[in-house]
């Protein structure tokens, strides 16, 4: 290693070099870093979808979802696996084990179950599952809605043209249409007319499939040759009308138009989209995983700009919501604090020392930085919020090893050496210590690169830029630096000669170490009192913290506000509609300064396209509210809400409503998530009123609700087998005949330049809206004969659940609730249900299972991880001091001064207003090993002075605390001072990452204050106690 110093400091050449490398290395990996919100986190999660068209939630579950389910408990290395049974679809969410070592093994043998189910799926099963896996780095980056113009037909064509435009630029991985129906040519069929010409639905839907027909018939061999193809596809609805559908008694031909009529329309709305009042279609962004968010975000506006000037007349486009724009904003805040606290290093660097030092110094700070630019690529690492935060825990420490060698260093100049020796023997000397100060700091973060659970996954990236910062600025300190000294410090007689500015400062700094010492002194006289004092206030303060509010992520900083209406099931979806129109006049009365957009869906309530908890119904609606910046607002989204929730209660019709705020945190689940497992849904039914009846009661807690629900009544139809025997009409032409009549079966397809039209046949709506028309419905039998429905079937109207789900192959009722966190937190809420709700149930109900996911589950295991991460921590830093000092009980005192830090924190915390997050438990592993560093080149000090000192110890305690004061003050405000703008916002406020600076800022300006009485203290008693123990034992002899 001396080797290599002196190569930098006696050949320039290298320091030149390296330093316009590091510089054009670390621009340009900069200006292509990706940027995002957060980290991209691979969930490792599958969503398998099945369409079991016209199934109950009942027959789903039986003929679909259990035969997947069965495959599925084959595969080991799952961690959770949910499924839900609704109408005509199962939905399976599997979660691979994040702690799984070959996780897309375990995705694989999820595809080959699923694909080996197919054969026992029933076979009106004719798609193949759709698998989907859940990430969180494709997601939307911006929604706008499209509106206006002549008539839907020009709107979706409009749309479905900007889908293919905008799909087709770098970084878009698709663009979804919400609001998007099919077109079709329904062909509305009179029943008299069809019962007076003895036919049924088969009968028209086969005429029209061997009708419309366009397929190529072979060629013709001969000079001229060319090709055959039969052309009968229907061009336009009228020629629909006219195909011959039978022929009568007296040889008349019946066309089609004689029995039916045909409509150029849509499909019958499953989903309505409105935005801001105006219905039409929204359209959402989704970018590719590994793209920048901005960049793209950027690209698709500029698109978009150009493809609305080709829009038809009347058709507009809107922004409903920017989240690059979001984002951007997020990487401003991040940055500009971050700047903030770059400035206030270098003003306390040129504070603290002279001008041309202090410049020399300070240079180690920016190449770090670029340094650390140059290597994150490698690791993936993309420009968010997580790892700006690393570098903002850096930014102070990146110039503490710079400032220790440089005081050494001109400590020699000092002594009248040339600038080449005393730069190499200044540097050299410090290698172990400062080597052993960073492996310290080093080995805190360190085992949090290896933390599990999503909370894991989305830290990681702290820990790596901390480690990464910290090698870039070791490397600059110890080869950089001192060539630089060595090229451009004072010679002895230029550092006599001192302006009046920094006369005067080091006077002051001269007074506050003599004071300082003083203090030393009087605590050392005192030593017994003021040992019990730090004893008290270190015990004291532990018991504080572990008494303060946890919550997992903060919840502020709030922009989106989500509204979940639900109105009786029989609601059909216009009427959905016009009740929605209500709770968005409420909406609208929002002020402008608060309010910039907001959407309505009706029919579905998610968040997300891909989300398997979404719900959908005719008779469901949402509201996504989108703020303006809360800076930019006097109240928050919490005040918003509850000022509105009053009116939107009154909405007419309502059945239920709940009310939820989007927060700035990594996907994690609901504040209260609590499954009841069992065999018999009526029972988990009634211990889930008890459950949600005792949530209700816990102040504190809101928007308490399960998801098992009763949808549209079903008229169950079951065929009497006799009759069905005699008649010859079988089940499943019966089943297939109803669906026909009233949901319709699609004949074909025709096409219309790009757009395909689906020819939908069913009766017409005077038939549909009757519902004894049911009875009447003709069904050919296999003789050919017509016969109705009602003469071979009984018929019960009953009540359907709307949903039946599964937690882990058993079936289970998910209760859901949020909490208002100035009155309890998610923890505590979920605590009171395991310690007074879930003994009683388990007790009362053999069998039944109550389990805590969502955020309690994510805490716990987080935690769990986080305590592993800070144990290993302890005993990796305890291992390098016990190797460096050579000594058992030293590293033990200095290990002793890491809960002096609480004492800040738990100060800190209540004066800003905020909780203990875990971003702050983060900051507390953190903090040890940046504190220790204090006591270490104190204890340093105090061993060196000791071996040519004859001084007493306690003269040795206050002379090494004097000696150590500066170095020890000047590290410790530069990096609080890069913690400091974060910590209260002067650049803009991320409720994210404020816990973590505050920990890390509190714990170590009051630790490190604290380590400077402490240790002097503790070795000053327990010097007394070896004294007299070694007394006693000389008077014994």
């Amino acid at each position: 290693m001396k080797s290599l110093i002196e190569s930098f400091i006696q050949n320039r050449l290298f320091m030149y070099l390296g330093m316009v490398f590091i510089f054009l290395s670390g621009v340009v990996s900069l200006i292509g870093l990706r940027r995002d919100a957060f980290p991209n986190v691979d969930l490792k999660q599958m969503v398998i979808s099945t369409k079991f068209p016209g199934a109950s939630p009942a027959d789903v579950e039986l003929r679909v979802t259990y035969p997947i389910e069965e495959k599925l408990k084959e595969i080991d290395g799952i961690d959770e696996i949910r499924s839900f049974s609704r109408n005509s679809v199962s939905d399976i969410d599997v979660r691979v084990s994040l702690e799984e070592k070959d996780p897309e093994k375990v995705l694989n043998e999820i595809r080959r179950a699923v694909d080996n189910a197919m054969a026992e799926l029933p076979a009106q099963v004719t798609e193949k599952p759709k698998m989907t896996e859940r990430k969180s780095g494709s997601f939307p980056i911006l929604e706008f809605s499209i509106f206006g113009g002549k008539d839907e037909i020009e709107l979706h064509t409009t749309a479905e043209f900007v889908e293919r435009e905008l799909e087709k630029i770098q970084g878009v991985a698709r663009v979804d249409v919400f609001g998007k129906r099919d077109r079709e040519w329904h062909i509305l069929v009179n029943a008299n007319k069809l019962k007076q010409y003895s036919l049924d639905l088969n009968d028209i839907i086969n005429t029209i499939r061997n009708r419309n027909i366009n397929l190529p018939a072979g060629s013709v061999d001969s000079e001229t040759a060319f090709d055959l193809r039969i052309d009968g596809e229907f061009k336009n609805p009228s020629e629909v009308g006219k195909i011959p559908t039978r022929t009568n008694e007296i040889f008349s031909t019946v066309k089609l138009e004689d029995i039916a009529r045909v409509e150029d329309t849509f499909e019958y709305p499953r989903f309505l989209a409105i935005a801001n009042g105006k219905q039409g279609l929204i359209l959402s962004v989704i970018k590719k995983e590994r793209s920048d968010a901005i960049e793209v975000a950027d690209n698709v506006h500029k698109r978009l700009n150009e493809l609305s000037k080709t829009y038809p007349s009347g058709m507009k486009t809107f922004v409903l919501n920017d989240e690059a724009k979001r984002t951007k904003n997020r990487l401003n805040v991040v940055s500009s604090n971050a700047l903030i606290g770059f400035t206030i290093v270098f003003g306390i660097l040129f504070l603290f020392l002279d001008f041309r030092t202090a410049t020399l110094t300070s240079l180690s700070l920016p190449f770090s930085m670029l340094m650390t630019f140059s290597v994150l690529p490698f690791f993936d690492v993309s420009f968010n919020m997580i790892s700006m935060m690393g570098l903002i825990i850096s930014l102070g420490m990146l110039v503490d090893n710079s400032i220790v060698i440089s005081e050494n260093i001109y400590t020699y100049l000092a002594e009248k050496n040339d600038s080449v020796t005393a730069s190499l023997r200044g540097t050299v000397e410090m290698i172990v210590p400062i080597f052993g100060s960073y492996l310290t700091t080093v080995t805190a973060f360190l085992p949090m690169l290896f933390m599990t659970g999503i909370m894991g996954k989305f830290i990681w990236e702290i820990p790596l830029v901390v480690i990464v910062a910290l090698t870039a600025s070791l490397i600059e300190s110890f080869l950089f630096l001192p060539a630089r000294i060595a090229a451009f410090a004072k010679t002895p007689n230029q550092m006599k000669i001192k302006s009046k500015f920094r006369l005067k400062m080091d006077s002051i700094f001269h007074s506050i170490e003599t004071n300082f010492s003083k203090l030393v002194s009087f605590n050392i006289r005192h030593k017994k009192s003021s040992f019990a004092v730090i004893l008290l206030l270190v015990f004291g303060s532990c018991g504080a913290l572990s008494q303060m509010d946890f919550v997992l992520f903060p919840k502020e900083d709030i922009e989106i506000i989500m509204i979940k209406a639900e109105f009786p099931p029989t609601s059909r979806i216009f009427q959905t509609r016009e009740k929605m129109k209500y709770m968005e006049s409420i909406v609208q009365k929002i002020p402008k300064e608060e309010l910039v957009s907001y959407s309505t869906k009706i029919g579905v309530q998610q968040t997300d396209p891909d989300d398997p908890l979404s719900r959908f119904g005719e008779n469901l609606g949402v509201i996504l509210i989108y703020l303006t910046p809360e800076v930019k607002r006097e109240r928050k989204a919490t005040e918003i809400l509850r000022s509105i929730e009053p009116d939107l209660k009154k909405t007419p019709g309502l059945n239920e409503i709940f009310l939820e705020e989007f927060g700035n945190a990594p996907p994690i689940g609901a504040p209260i998530t609590i499954s009841i497992q069992g065999k018999d849904y009526e029972t988990l039914k009634n211990i889930s009123n008890e459950l949600q009846s005792f949530l209700k009661s816990i102040p504190g807690v809101f928007s308490v609700r399960d998801d098992y629900r009763y949808g549209r009544k079903q008229m169950y139809i079951q065929l009497d087998e006799g009759l069905e025997s005699f008649t010859g009409v079988s089940t499943l032409s019966a089943a297939n005949g109803l669906r026909a009549a009233y949901d319709g079966e699609r004949a074909g397809t025709v096409r219309k330049g790009r757009t395909k039209i689906y020819l939908r046949v069913l009766y017409d709506r005077d038939f549909r809206k009757n519902p004894n028309e049911i009875k009447t419905i003709p069904l050919r039998n296999k003789a050919g004969n017509i016969t109705n429905l009602a003469k071979i079937s009984k018929m019960d109207l009953i009540e359907s659940p709307e949903l039946l789900a599964h937690k882990d192959f058993e079936r289970a009722i998910t209760v859901n609730g949020d909490v208002k966190l100035d009155e309890i937190t998610a923890h505590d809420a979920n605590q009171r249900v395991a310690t007074e709700f879930k003994p009683l149930i388990e007790k009362q109900y053999p069998g039944i299972m109550i389990t805590f996911g969502g955020e309690e589950k994510d805490t716990q295991r987080s935690m769990a991880s986080l305590a592993k991460a800070g144990i290993i921590a302890i005993f990796g830093i305890f291992g390098i001091l016990a190797l460096t000092i050579k000594s058992f009980w030293k590293p033990v005192l200095i290990l002793s001064t890491i809960p002096l830090g609480i004492i800040g924190i738990v100060i800190g915390f209540p004066l800003s207003g905020k909780s203990i997050s875990f971003l702050a438990m983060i900051g507390i592993i953190g903090l040890a090993g940046v504190l220790v560093n204090a006591s270490i080149v104190l204890v340093d000090c105090i061993d060196s002075i000791r071996k040519d000192s004859k001084a007493s110890m306690d003269d040795i305690l206050i002379e090494a605390s004097q000696r150590r004061f500066r170095p020890i003050l000047l590290t410790t405000l530069t990096t609080v001072a890069g913690l400091l703008p974060t910590a209260y916002s002067l650049g803009g406020s991320d409720p994210v990452l404020i816990p973590m600076t505050l920990a890390l800022g509190w714990g170590l300006g009051f630790g490190t204050l604290g380590s400077l009485l402490y240790v002097p203290v503790t070795l000053s008693v327990f010097n007394d106690l070896t004294t007299r123990f070694k007394e006693k034992r000389s008077k014994k002899k």
